[in-house]
């Protein structure tokens, strides 16, 4: 189906809505460019550039990344929008909601606006869209959808805002940046347009000042050091995203069950296969080995009219038989039939016509696969919840 079937198909206005989500995807798309050029040859643009690297250096220990969107005053809600669905273009909607619920409460927000601002137009300004919105508004998103939204900043502890009171509530994770940016976070290995799903492990308190480890004391029974082995399996698993738990012991054995060292060794293995498989595809794509024709299988027409004399070099019958001795094969020659022109177009466009089924059988089979790939990653996606590991936290 065409783009322009599926929006033909979608119901409810689907044209319309597809208008709208291109032209905002677009003026996200220059607005960022906007944010990127206006910073950079600015004074603090080098400043801005190590922040960066210091800032995903910090996520990445935890197993998490920056999911940048744009500086365009609707940055808050479009991070809580990609935390919440996993794209960013309900942002409007979500900011008017806020402001709706703000006004509902207004005696919960009235006294903490600032700049002796009137309320009302406090919260018309905040309405408007590329009105840049703070802690209020995180407040007021946060209880609106009883969630409690974390916020990332560097060198500092996180900051859990609470909108319930409730225990394994749904968290949304945002970086709070420059002093006046707000960011997505997403596990290391997430690009797909699902839920972030992340959420927050409180350590103990005793472990502040030391590396997470693992060391099975002299009395300990061998269960107990077990189930250890296999909670420390389960950390980095979920923290890296890998699902192979061979790999993942053998990592933990050689770093002494020093689960950051693991984590951080795992995601350099995961970067050296993807480099790999990158590497492989465009060779593959230059070109590949060639390959004997059809025609000249076992059961192919080329075989049954010409026999294996006319195999290509190296082919051979069932990849066993060997080539026949010269004499053998002019012996044997004289005895098939003569092949016109009209017989030998025939089984060109025949093979032809075989090929192109195989071809197409080929395709076919790739695109079953690939979209079983997508909606299982997909499916992944939308259940698996990613801990990610605190040692402070301020709540609000």
């Amino acid at each position: 189906m065409s783009r322009k079937q599926a929006v033909r198909a979608r119901p409810g206005g689907g044209k319309k809505a597809e208008m709208e989500r291109r032209r905002d995807e677009r003026a996200a798309r220059r607005a960022l460019a906007k944010e990127r050029r206006n910073r950079a040859p600015t004074e603090g643009g080098a400043a801005a550039a190590q922040e960066f690297v210091s800032f995903t250096n910090q996520l990445q220990a935890l197993g998490l990344r920056l999911r940048e969107v744009p500086g365009d005053g609707n940055c808050l809600f479009r991070a809580l929008g990609d935390q919440l669905e996993g794209h960013s273009r309900n942002h409007l909607k979500h900011r008017q909601e806020t402001v709706d619920y703000m006004i509902k409460q207004r005696e919960d927000f009235e006294p903490f606006v600032e700049d002796d601002v009137p309320f009302e137009k406090h919260v018309s300004n905040l309405a408007k869209p590329g009105t840049f919105a703070g802690n209020d508004a995180i407040v007021a998103f946060a209880r609106n959808n009883q969630m409690n939204v974390v916020i990332h900043q560097l060198n500092a502890p996180l900051w859990q805002i609470r909108g319930t009171d409730e225990s394994n509530v749904r968290e949304l994770h945002i970086a709070y940046r420059h002093g006046e940016h707000y960011d997505s976070v997403r596990r290391i290995n997430d690009n797909s347009e699902a839920p972030a799903n992340l959420q927050t492990e409180m350590l103990c308190k005793n472990e502040t000042n030391k590396k997470e480890k693992i060391e099975p004391k002299k009395d300990e029974s061998e269960e107990e050091v077990e189930d250890e082995v296999e909670d420390a399996i389960q950390k980095v698993r979920n923290a890296t995203g890998c699902s192979d738990l061979h790999l993942i012991s053998q990592i933990l054995e050689v770093e002494n069950y020093d689960i950051d060292s693991a984590i951080f060794a795992i995601l350099q293995v995961n970067e050296v296969k993807r480099i790999n498989a990158e590497e492989q595809c465009g060779s593959q794509a230059k070109g590949q080995k060639p390959r004997s024709s059809a025609l000249w299988e076992e059961n192919g027409s080329g075989s049954r009219i010409f026999g294996n004399q006319g195999l290509p070099p190296g082919g051979t019958e069932n990849n066993k038989a060997q080539v026949r001795p010269v004499e053998e094969t002019r012996a044997s020659k004289n005895h098939f039939p003569k092949v016109s022109n009209k017989q030998r177009k025939e089984l060109q466009r025949l093979e032809k016509k075989r090929r192109q089924e195989e071809r197409h059988r080929q395709k076919a089979s790739t695109n079953k696969s690939n979209n079983a790939n997508n909606n299982r990653n997909e499916t992944d996606s939308n259940t698996q919840v990613t801990l990610v590991k605190a040692l402070a936290a301020v709540n609000i």
